[in-house]
């Protein structure tokens, strides 16, 4: 008992050294950076030397802060559905699984996407590969079930500003995600409009999407998240 004890806290330990964090910083500010240290838990760094000025995306581990620029933004998403079922191990913590989404984004682009749709042997969505995905039906919001779904700094911060009713929780097929409105959310982007889907080598056009057609509903809720975002460095 006490040697499988001791194989359980070493690969405890060992997942929890591979956690990554990662969001867009600003002017030396960014969204809720509170709720990035709590996701991560024990051993996150200290953000006191963030560039104050420009845009940066820091990789953070237990080991400390890598700043880099930030890429380009975007507005749009094309997501592409991949053959096989979402491949991670550990869905719920950033970090472990990151080559394989890598992998995957890196497949989507070559396809002319800009991620990859996640979902289950079954074919129930999870969420993108490096992005939540919250779609829209007669119900209002729904996402992915919880056991597959890496909490959402984005999602949880508009939710707690009240820019959305939380979405809950629902089994949605392929089939029906291809029929629905869409949205990714992530803390480098913010939140974008899914617009195509790549299925098969073919691009599909989204649902019309009545709950943002222009992209106005997401760059406001973008654009008020921004407005309450907070010193980077502070505790």
């Amino acid at each position: 008992m006490a040697r499988s004890e001791d194989k359980a806290a070493a690969h405890n330990e060992a997942l929890a050294d591979t956690r990554v964090d990662s969001f867009l910083v600003r002017e030396g500010r960014a969204i809720r950076p509170d709720l990035h240290r709590a996701r991560f838990g024990a051993g996150y760094p200290a953000l006191d030397d963030a560039p104050q000025h420009g845009e940066w995306f820091p990789r953070v581990t237990v080991g400390g802060v890598v700043w880099r620029p930030a890429p380009r933004l975007r507005t749009e998403t094309t997501l592409w559905v991949p053959p096989t079922p979402d491949p991670r191990i550990h869905p719920l913590t950033k970090g472990p699984d990151l080559a394989l989404l890598g992998t995957l984004r890196a497949e989507a682009q070559s396809h002319g996407a800009d991620d990859a749709l996640l979902y289950g042997e079954e074919g129930v969505v999870h969420e993108a590969a490096n992005a939540a995905l919250i779609f829209f039906d007669e119900e209002g919001p729904a996402m992915g079930p919880a056991n597959w779904v890496l909490e959402s700094t984005t999602l949880r911060a508009t939710v707690e500003a009240g820019l959305m009713p939380k979405p809950r929780r629902a089994e949605i097929r392929l089939a029906e995600a291809l029929e629905l409105q869409a949205w990714c959310a992530s803390a480098l982007h913010g939140w974008t409009r899914v617009t195509r889907w790549i299925v098969e080598g073919k691009m599909v056009q989204a649902a019309a999407n009545t709950a943002d057609p222009e992209n106005t509903k997401t760059g406001r809720i973008n654009a008020r998240l921004w407005e309450s975002a907070v010193d980077v460095t502070a505790r």
